[in-house]
């Protein structure tokens, strides 16, 4: 879907450098699986991911954290990418309930003008010992093959912002809620 693609090509081009200076309808309580992700002078970010899903990584730069990019054993059904950046030395609070909740208000108020939406619902979600938000928005003008629903999230975990943008073609995809237990889960260790 040409909006999502967009979208998702704005936010890891203008995200990042910001925040630095299965299958879609699959049973969220599906066998998962510890994957660790090196995160550069972060530690490891654990991520308990469904053990059907394909996972890729992609590293931007040398010294950036790996983006993680999911899709379902066959078919198209979702695409999950999840981004993590750190704060500056000595921000405590830049990955703060309050601030992701902000940070997605302000997405998701760019995207209005373009979704069938015409008020953004943020929801809360609750980690083991983190607070995140998330919301889902429904794409107007959807061509064939095209995703019609985006999920935004974010969560801090650790020293450390996880962002979420999953790309699903059912609305109460199991992609989602799978996604979004694995925010809720997820942890940062020092290796």
């Amino acid at each position: 879907m040409k909006i999502w693609r967009k979208e998702s090509i704005f936010f890891l081009l203008m995200l990042i450098p910001a925040v630095l200076v299965g299958t879609g309808i699959a049973c969220a309580d599906e066998k998962t699986e510890k994957r660790k992700y090196p995160i550069p002078s972060h530690g490891v970010l654990e991520l308990n991911t469904p053990v059907s899903w394909k996972a890729k990584t992609h590293k931007p730069q040398e010294n950036m954290p790996p983006i993680m990019i999911f899709n379902p054993a066959t078919g198209t059904d979702f695409q999950v990418t999840i981004m993590v950046s750190s704060g500056k030395k000595g921000e405590v609070s830049f990955n703060s309930a309050e601030k992701v909740k902000s940070l997605l208000e302000k997405e998701g108020q760019q995207l209005l003008p373009r979704i069938t939406e015409t008020k953004l619902v943020l929801k809360e979600m609750t980690g083991n010992d983190h607070t995140g938000s998330y919301f889902t928005a429904t794409d107007k003008n959807v061509d064939p093959g095209e995703y019609r629903y985006m999920t935004r999230a974010g969560i801090g975990v650790g020293d450390l912002l996880v962002l979420a943008t999953i790309l699903h073609r059912v609305k109460d995809s199991g992609a989602v809620k799978a996604t979004l237990s694995m925010l809720r889960e997820a942890k940062q260790s020092p290796k």
